[in-house]
């Protein structure tokens, strides 16, 4: 069985990354090395050993009892299992406390035993919930809940990321645990330029959904002096200002905070927001090359600033677009520019996730 070697100090913060992904073995306890290092089971969805998201951390297959190992489809009827074996839930997502799964038609009938089953085997879930895909403008998920453990219906729930908590509802904002190692890199990027710039920052993330990205950098000592956030979606605004006020009151620094539910590119209009901002966020992978020049006016002129954005492009096309983008950022005015594109992950057959970061200085 694969394990993933950690510090033991780095020992909850690993555990509840990979319990948010649902990449822990269960029923198989954390192992104590000689070297005083721990071993996370990991199970057959965790990525490969040389994904980024493992930070270069070894991996090393250990022989576990797999006796004690128990999946939720063993406390189901042995007869009722082996009649639909082609149909039951092969995976699941875990969001705080609540599992959501996609049913087949073929076992819907039976979704109760399942999630029953669930609970049993998985303690810390309340609430388990079927899928039943995306709607609305802003393609929020239609959950269904099956069976609480509290007898509670709430999709609201806390989910713990990098050491932080963060309030979400996958019924009312679009959350992904998947791009934390991406909110780690904001802060390391956001450390950088504090330290260039010898001073705290303006931080922008117009597209911020609940506000995930602004855990790791308000919480950093004397990094964030300003925040300016939005998003489109009235109730992910509501939780949004929910956790930038969560954050903001465990900080030691003071920090003044502006919260709009409004189009980000309608932003440049105020005299209050242009040419504030020295690190921008642009979470919008479908249009975010679109909205880029519609963002620079906002951005601190004559002086080093950053900008980290994430696209969902064509395989095959990261030097075009670095090459398209490179073109747009001079015929704005940026200077001194710094730009990459990489690649992240793959996104479907044809298309791919990049992240894009620029240093600049516009004038």
């Amino acid at each position: 069985m694969r394990h993933l070697i950690v510090p033991s100090v780095a020992t909850q913060h690993w555990l509840d990354e990979i319990k948010s992904r649902d990449w822990l073995e269960l029923g198989i306890g954390v192992l104590t090395m000689e070297n005083g290092m721990k071993a996370i089971p990991l199970n057959n969805m965790a990525p490969v050993s040389t994904d980024q998201i493992w930070q270069s951390l070894a991996h090393i297959e250990i022989v576990r009892d797999q006796e004690s190992v128990k999946h939720w489809t063993d406390l189901l009827d042995r007869d009722l299992y082996q009649s639909l074996k082609d149909y039951w839930p092969r995976a699941y997502e875990v969001v705080g406390d609540i599992i959501i799964l996609k049913l087949e038609p073929e076992v819907y009938p039976h979704r109760y035993k399942i999630g029953k089953a669930m609970l049993d085997r998985i303690p810390n879930v309340r609430l388990v919930c079927a899928d039943n895909g995306v709607y609305g403008e802003f393609r929020v998920r239609n959950l269904l809940p099956i069976i609480s453990r509290d007898g509670s219906t709430e999709t609201l729930t806390r989910i713990r990321e990098n050491g932080h908590n963060i309030l979400v509802d996958p019924t009312k904002s679009y959350f992904s645990s998947r791009l934390s190692t991406e909110r780690l890199g904001n802060l390391n990027s956001a450390k950088t330029l504090a330290h260039q710039l010898n001073r705290s920052l303006t931080i922008c993330d117009p597209y911020a959904g609940v506000g995930p990205s602004f855990a790791n950098l308000i919480s950093e000592e004397n990094l964030v002096a300003k925040v300016l956030a939005g998003d489109l979606n009235p109730q992910a605004v509501s939780l949004l200002e929910r956790n930038i006020e969560h954050y903001i009151n465990k900080s030691p620094g003071d920090i003044s905070c502006v919260v709009l539910c409004q189009d980000a590119r309608l932003w440049q209009n105020s005299p209050n927001y242009q040419k504030s901002v020295d690190f921008l966020l642009v979470n919008l992978p479908h249009s975010t090359v679109e909205h880029l020049a519609e963002l620079f006016p906002l951005m601190r002129r004559e002086t080093v600033t950053l900008i980290r954005g994430w696209a969902i492009i064509g395989r095959g096309e990261l030097s075009t677009i670095e090459t398209k983008l490179s073109n747009l950022f001079s015929l704005h005015g940026a200077t001194d520019l710094q730009l990459t594109c990489h690649e992240i992950k793959g996104f479907s057959a044809s298309k791919v996730f990049i992240r894009i970061e620029s240093w600049q200085t516009f004038v």
